[in-house]
């Protein structure tokens, strides 16, 4: 019994530690909570391993989790891109043997292969089902929304409904020397569109062209073949036909955006093309109903109507909605399971491909335009949505306009519009490097350098038919250079919070990086490209993106002052242009143009202006100031063939990754300060 009665209490269980090891918490087993080394690891012999920090060993297993491994290891294999890069450049530029190389690890791709189950089981647990089919377009429900176990009737993979007729019939627009057979005078082209309003079926073609051409081009935000194809076959059909690129309320937006390109006065006041605004948001609640990304476009050009009528508060409201759509039609997921599946077409996932990306890249354009947050989400990386379109077929598409005296040229808007794209992810990048807040304390140097290098290499990896040289300038597309002004646009807004402050020295190289010297060479090529598209195709058919270039190398000539304040007064020239089309550039004009009367009057001709004073009136304005009057138009024709102080032609290939020189200077800088230096 006296056994039996010691072995029990033998048995007894011992008190809980208030802390437990690191190395019993994870194995589970009691410890003594002895320091600094507890009695299990006594008797284990782990001295060396047992510690006390008091960290979870073990995450939860959640999404979120998930999602922030995936981000950080995106961010870990972008900067060993990075590093790998600057490596190899030394040792090209300064030769030695690639030791480095043998410890690079293998790159093998496993794929895991998940078992598809026929069992409503797996459907409660996968995160990825989230992506639902309504009336052919899929729609985003959560994990613990019911809706996502509705049943799904059958529906059909092909792009177009069934009563469509012929998949090659597309309404054909009345150009001007245009005598296609295919013209239907019959056609009842405007069946949607406000009733008594002096509009043609020639003028209508002729300005919705122009749009395609010079508006809806840049950020891909209108596929016009797509658009055309659809029309005709939703118009062709009863009225009922649901297409994914086309709708009432879609056509009138573009038409609302549309007529005020056209050269009748009446057609393009704003009390006209007001009612085309009136009357797609007419058809808001029963296409919002069970949308497709038609609204999400529609609702995006809505917002840009508003703005370039100067009301950017409500166009960022109408801007706000459409990503809000996006996300109910969950375009940030990768659908590619559901079209292996059978569940979804290919074309579909093409579809949702390209409004994702088109969102992206205007949420980037609207956030640098009203200096607010970005409202859609940033991808990790750029292929976790693929850019759609990158074909041969879709590029080759002609692109002419006949005010132009270039010929006929492939469009290359596919290759374009996916260049677009990942200049938005960098330029999304330099945004949160250069937010308002960083700007007050300090800026980390590791940040803007490498905001620096992404800009650089994005440029360094264009294709020939994307970027801009001195041979090809001259004939260059409305999107391509578009494209370029975004280019330099950024390297203003990353080098300009540093306008008064030099780098710390840098001990390798001969000298510093001149942030003035960047910013005026960037606002000099601003000017460059806008000249060419004055020269080209005039500044009445230009994107709202556009306009925010104008203003910002406007602002950097103010900083420099002197003999530069005259290419201030070609700004705000270019602004009152471009104000015939967009009341917006006008009153952005008024703003320069009221800085550079303070300028000349208040703090003296030839002074530049401090940076506080452009930056604390940086964002556009609701309305010139009161009692603005628009400067006289003056022959600026001169300023055409503007040689640059620097002499010669403007350095296009300015700051590039082949610079030896710079790449040095920015590779020392990179490897010699640590995270906590700062400017």
């Amino acid at each position: 019994m006296r056994d039996a009665a010691r072995q029990q209490a033998s048995r007894a269980r011992a008190p809980y530690t208030a802390q437990a090891c690191d190395i019993c918490r994870r194995k589970k087993t009691r410890c003594n909570g002895v320091k600094p080394v507890c009695g299990p690891c006594e008797a284990s012999k782990r001295h060396s391993e047992c510690s006390w920090t008091g960290d979870p060993v073990r995450h939860p297993r959640t999404e979120a989790r998930f999602e922030a491994l995936r981000k950080r290891i995106n961010a870990l294999e972008t900067h060993c891109e990075n590093l790998k890069a600057l490596i190899d450049k030394c040792n090209k530029d300064h030769g030695g043997l690639s030791t480095y190389l043998p410890l690079r690890p293998s790159l093998e791709d496993e794929e895991l292969e998940i078992e598809e189950a026929d069992n409503s089981s797996q459907e409660l647990v996968a995160a990825t089902e989230n992506l639902k089919l309504e009336d052919r377009d899929l729609v985003m429900y959560g994990n613990v929304s019911p809706f996502r176990f509705a049943p799904v009737p059958a529906q059909s993979t092909s792009r177009f409904p069934e009563i469509m007729a012929d998949p090659n019939a597309h309404y054909v627009l009345w150009l001007d020397g245009v005598s296609s057979p295919h013209v239907n005078l019959l056609f009842d082209w405007s069946r949607h569109l406000p009733v008594n309003l002096p509009l043609t079926r020639h003028e209508h073609d002729k300005i919705i062209n122009l749009l395609f051409s010079f508006f809806t081009s840049w950020c891909l935000r209108v596929v016009p073949i797509l658009f055309l194809r659809d029309m005709y076959r939703a118009i062709a059909s009863s009225g009922t036909a649901k297409t994914p690129h086309y709708s009432p309320m879609l056509h009138n937006a573009l038409i609302a955006l549309a007529t005020a390109f056209s050269d009748d006065p009446y057609i393009n006041s704003f009390k006209n093309r007001e009612q085309y605004a009136i009357k797609a948001k007419s058809y808001l609640e029963y296409e919002c109903e069970k949308p497709n990304i038609c609204v999400v476009q529609a609702l995006s050009l809505l917002g840009s109507f508003h703005t370039t009528n100067g009301d950017q508060n409500l166009g960022y409201l109408y801007f706000g909605m459409s990503a809000k759509v996006g996300q109910i039609l969950g375009l940030e997921v990768d659908c590619s399971r559901l079209v292996k599946a059978g569940k979804t077409s290919h074309d579909d996932m093409l579809d949702r491909n390209w409004a994702h990306w088109t969102a992206f890249s205007l949420d980037v354009c609207w956030s640098l335009y009203v200096g607010r947050d970005s409202s859609v989400p940033v991808p990790a990386h750029v292929g976790d949505i693929p850019v759609p379109f990158v074909d041969s077929a879709f590029d080759q598409m002609t692109w002419h306009h006949p005010g132009a005296n270039i010929p006929p040229q492939p469009s290359y808007l596919s290759k374009t519009f996916a260049a677009t794209c990942e200049l938005c992810v960098v330029a999304r990048r330099v945004m949160e490097v250069v937010s308002p807040p960083i700007i007050v304390s300090v800026l980390s140097i590791n940040d803007y350098l490498y905001g620096s290098l992404q800009l650089n290499n994005w440029k360094s990896q264009l294709c020939a038919e994307v970027d801009i040289t001195a041979s090809n300038r001259d004939f260059s597309t409305p999107h391509r250079l578009m494209l370029h002004l975004l280019y330099w646009l950024m390297f203003i807004i990353l080098h300009r919070p540093l306008y008064n402050r030099n780098a710390p020295p840098v001990y390798s190289s001969e000298g510093e990086i001149d942030h003035k010297k960047l910013c005026q060479h960037a606002a000099d090529n601003i000017l460059q490209i806008l000249q060419i598209w004055r020269t080209l195709y005039t500044l009445r058919y230009v994107p709202v993106t556009l306009i925010q270039a104008v203003f910002s190398a406007g602002t950097v000539f103010l900083l420099m002052g002197g003999n530069l304040l005259v290419k201030v007064e070609l700004c705000i020239q270019y602004l009152n242009e471009i104000g015939k089309s967009w009341k917006c550039a006008t009153n952005i004009g008024a703003i320069l143009q009221q800085l550079l009367e303070d300028q000349e009057s208040g703090k003296g001709k030839g002074k530049a202006v401090t940076e506080e004073d452009v930056l604390l009136l940086y964002p556009p304005p609701l309305g010139p100031p009161p009692g603005y009057l628009p400067p006289l138009e003056a022959p600026f024709d001169g300023f055409l063939n503007m040689v640059p102080l620097t002499g010669g032609e403007l350095d296009w290939n300015l700051w590039q990754v082949d610079d030896p020189a710079l790449m040095n200077e920015l590779a020392s800088l990179f490897a010699d300060n640590s995270s906590e230096a700062h400017l």
